[in-house]
């Protein structure tokens, strides 16, 4: 071998050997490594992920929340071999029970690497709550303390409400539901989080298919009647579930007050009496979101299962079937009803309305808006007669202003005045100094 091959050979022998106890994160990013979640229940969510050969020149935490098509995308600054991510669940809330899926991405150069995903479930495991859990058919029922007795009555009756809720609406349970228990308001409206209204006693969450319930809310039939109405919602949301939009909320919750007890007596009498005063509301005003107050919310309940009763009345069990299968196809609030019980929506209203001897509610027209009579400090507002003035044309001009104007000229002059005494002062000194200049 030449001397030059041997000089070549020993110089591709140093670069590898160079190469290969460089530091990993000289090389760049090559790939993740072991990835970790863990949550603490109302104060953080923490994600971390290795990186292999150091940090990639982009990286990302995406998350997906069950129920939720969207992609939650975090931008994350790694450090050199590693990244975390902390989700604030003091600041954002997140329901418990929510399952979340998460996967790691990154950039570096041109190439894109996604990591294998993971889940994480976000339960409550607040100190106190020594969870225990039994199976009763589809329901899971979740409690602590010694609230067993009650938690297995409430297993017992959601299996028989979900029984008779598929049988009314032609449709089964798609899944599981959890039932969580709670003893006290205190630890239930810590669930719940804020903006839950303070009347509330239980809560269903369809996509996360999870009902909780407030021992502290009312007696015992007040419960069971409860429970029964929430199952029905998980029920209910199964038997309609379509891509393009939800049934309207009157339709949605009349269904399951009128399935407490298969009856909407008591509703009935509550309609009559608020027609009486001319009370009523629109059933599209009740489509999206109940009254926050409870005289409303009560009503906007109350019209919702008088409805459902009526059209069971008139038209028969398998209406409600028939106006469930109308929205897994697709159907419009309209084209739904009228699947249903075979009217047109708006003859079913006006015949609702009829019953209690009212006339459906008009639309209320906005008020104008009148001209501002706000004065401004010297009239620059408001005109003198109360009219508006064009923002564009003063009427006044506002005191101070010629004042204000000024101030730029006397600015300027003065510091011509200076630049004028400074050539001045310039031009003595350098006569004084002229005579020593020519000897």
């Amino acid at each position: 071998m030449g001397r030059l091959s041997r000089i070549g050979l020993a110089l591709v022998l140093g670069a590898v050997l160079a190469i290969s106890v460089l530091p990993a994160a000289t090389l760049g990013f090559s790939g993740f490594g072991s990835a970790t979640a863990e949550a603490t229940y109302g104060e953080e969510l923490r994600f971390s992920v290795e990186l292999h050969g150091g940090a990639p020149d982009r990286l990302e935490l995406l998350l997906t929340f069950v129920g939720d098509d969207g992609v939650f995308v975090a931008p994350v600054e790694p450090s050199a071999n590693r990244a975390e991510y902390v989700w604030d669940a003091d600041d954002r809330h997140l329901t418990p029970n929510t399952r979340i899926t998460y996967a790691w991405r990154a950039q570096h150069g041109s190439a894109v690497t996604l990591s294998r995903e993971g889940t994480l479930l976000y339960d409550d495991d607040r100190a106190g709550l020594d969870w225990r859990s039994a199976r009763f058919g589809e329901a899971t029922v979740h409690w602590y303390g010694d609230a067993q007795s009650v938690a297995t009555r409430f297993g017992e009756l959601a299996a028989d409400g979900a029984a008779r809720a598929e049988s009314l609406l032609g449709h089964e349970m798609s899944g599981p539901v959890d039932i969580f228990v709670y003893s006290t308001g205190d630890a239930f409206f810590g669930a719940l989080g804020p903006g839950a209204r303070e009347w509330t006693g239980a809560a269903t969450y369809p996509a996360l298919r999870t009902i909780f319930m407030s021992l502290a809310s009312g007696g015992q039939e007040y419960l069971e009647t409860t429970l029964v109405h929430e199952v029905t919602h998980v029920v209910f949301n199964d038997a309609t579930d379509n891509p393009y939009h939800e049934p309207p909320k009157w339709l949605n919750e009349g269904l399951a007050t009128w399935s407490e007890s298969e009856e909407a007596s008591q509703e009935r009498s509550d309609v009559a009496f608020e027609a009486d005063g001319g009370g009523l509301f629109a059933f599209a005003a009740i489509a999206e979101q109940f009254p926050i107050g409870e005289r409303g919310a009560r009503l906007a309940y109350a019209q919702g299962a008088t409805m459902v009763d009526m059209i069971i009345a008139e038209h028969g069990r398998e209406a409600i079937a028939r106006i469930a299968a109308a929205y897994r196809d697709g159907a419009s609030d309209p084209e739904a009803l009228e699947a249903g019980t075979g009217i047109d929506a708006d003859a079913l209203y006006t015949g609702f309305y009829d019953e209690f001897g009212v006339a459906p509610p008009e639309p209320v027209e906005p008020a104008p808006i009148l001209p501002s009579n706000v004065r401004r400090p010297g009239g620059a507002g408001g005109s003198q007669d109360g009219g508006p003035v064009a923002s564009g044309s003063p009427s006044a001009e506002a005191p101070g202003a010629s004042e204000a104007a000024s101030v730029p000229w006397l600015a300027v002059a003065a510091l011509v005045v200076v630049l004028a005494a400074v050539v001045t002062f310039a031009l003595v000194r350098s006569r004084r100094a002229a005579p020593g200049d020519s000897g």
